[in-house]
């Protein structure tokens, strides 16, 4: 799976399974279950840690099934599989605002949605109309956003065993070059302050005066376990120095969450999840 995860970590899957459509998705639902193989659905990998044991099951990609897109009057229905990037770019070259504060974030819009991603104060929840899903028997559904829960990065999502398929977000017209020249300055922020390093993204959520600076304030930015190592740049990213394990990271986790709660009493709350090894597959941080 360290081919398959923005932070290049993580031992082998049972299986891992691109369904073409989504009669191929239901299908491989319903074998998943007949024959009791844990499954996870896998987006671009940007906020995943797979265990260095791997995950005992069948990691299934969008990647075929959900990547169409199409823009309408006053929507855009995209595939949860579509990039992020791509399409707050699509955005803003054919002159509609809102998601360019999505322009540096890693990931798919099913993932987005699912965590309800957000940076420079916005959040894709806000732009959701509607959201196509699955559940386990292969049964599609079209929830409206009155059905739709979203706070910082949560969505209801989240407690319910379903897979996102689809997502029909608002269309804002506004000026072109305003929307660009506004994207670019998030970009060049973004990148000023963020490592170029393989990363997960932000290991934590954050608390009031921000995960960042109380690991920094903890004294733990530039500390290294093994291949990992918290960014001296941002003390919320834990990159891949060239030969880092899943142990290695979260070993590094764990000190962070100690320090932090030993110096502030405050409980750091991850963001990124973590599958695979001894059995758990739905997997959180222990």
């Amino acid at each position: 799976m360290s081919r398959h995860t923005s932070l290049q970590v993580g031992g082998p899957a049972d299986y891992l399974v691109f369904p073409r459509d989504l009669e191929e998705l239901q299908a491989v639902l319903l074998l998943a279950q007949e024959k009791g193989i844990p499954f996870f659905v896998l987006g671009h990998g940007s906020n995943l840690l797979v265990r260095d044991e791997g995950y005992r099951g069948m990691v299934i990609s969008l990647a075929s099934a959900c990547s169409r897109y199409d823009f309408m009057e006053d929507r855009v229905k995209a595939g949860a599989a579509v990039p992020l990037p791509w399409l707050a770019r699509e955005f803003a070259r054919r002159g509609y605002k809102g998601l360019e504060f999505a322009a540096g974030i890693p990931g798919t819009l099913g993932g987005a949605i699912f965590m309800n991603a957000g940076a420079f104060g916005s959040y894709i929840g806000e732009l959701v109309i509607e959201v196509v899903t699955m559940d386990l028997q292969g049964c599609c559904r079209i929830r409206p956003h009155t059905e739709l829960n979203f706070s910082y990065r949560w969505s209801n999502f989240q407690d319910e065993d379903v897979i996102i398929l689809e997502a029909a977000l608002a269309l804002q017209p506004g000026n072109r070059e305003e929307i660009e020249r506004n994207m670019e300055d998030m970009l060049n922020e973004r990148a000023a302050r963020h490592p170029h390093q393989p990363s997960a993204g932000s290991v934590f959520r954050n608390p009031p005066g921000g995960a960042g600076y109380l690991i920094e304030q903890a004294g733990l930015k530039g500390m290294a376990v093994g291949g990992a190592l918290i960014s001296p740049q941002h003390g919320n990213f834990i990159v891949n120095t060239g030969n880092a394990t899943a142990t290695d990271v979260l070993s590094l986790i764990s000190i962070a969450r100690d320090k932090v709660r030993e110096k502030f009493g405050i409980e750091l709350e991850p963001e990124i999840r973590v599958i695979g090894g001894n059995g758990k597959n739905r997997g959180e941080i222990e």
